[in-house]
């Protein structure tokens, strides 16, 4: 049964569940927003695992350019140094000459020659 004096403070029990759903509307907003964070961060990642060896490759790609245009560039500069010396070859007797006493290890009487290697080109 019920007591008659007793009163049921309805006020006072609305004030409470209101302070408490603040309470617990705070606590969703800011798990709201480190849930935010956590899936940005994993879409960073994500991103970062799906492309880094993609970009990874396209480096060692542009290393592997720049070493075989160095390699080209040296063998443009051989062909020519061996393109002048044809030339020379088939134009200049006094050239053509110096090369085959040269080779040959010929020497003109009175003349000395002092040999200096310098080592593979």
């Amino acid at each position: 049964m019920r007591d008659p004096e007793f009163k049921d403070n309805i006020e006072l029990s609305l004030r409470l569940d209101g302070g408490g759903a603040k309470l617990r509307a705070n606590v969703w907003k800011r798990l709201s927003r480190v849930m935010e964070v956590v899936i940005y961060v994993l879409l960073i990642l994500t991103v970062v695992k799906l492309f880094g060896p993609e970009m990874e490759r396209q480096n060692e790609l542009k290393a592997e350019k720049e070493r075989i245009a160095h390699i080209r560039d040296e063998k443009e500069s051989r062909v020519l140094r061996l393109r002048q010396e044809h030339r020379l070859l088939k134009t200049d007797k006094g050239y053509l000459e110096t090369v085959a006493r040269d080779r040959l290890n010929l020497q003109r009487e009175g003349e000395h020659i002092i040999r200096i290697d310098r080592g593979e080109e």
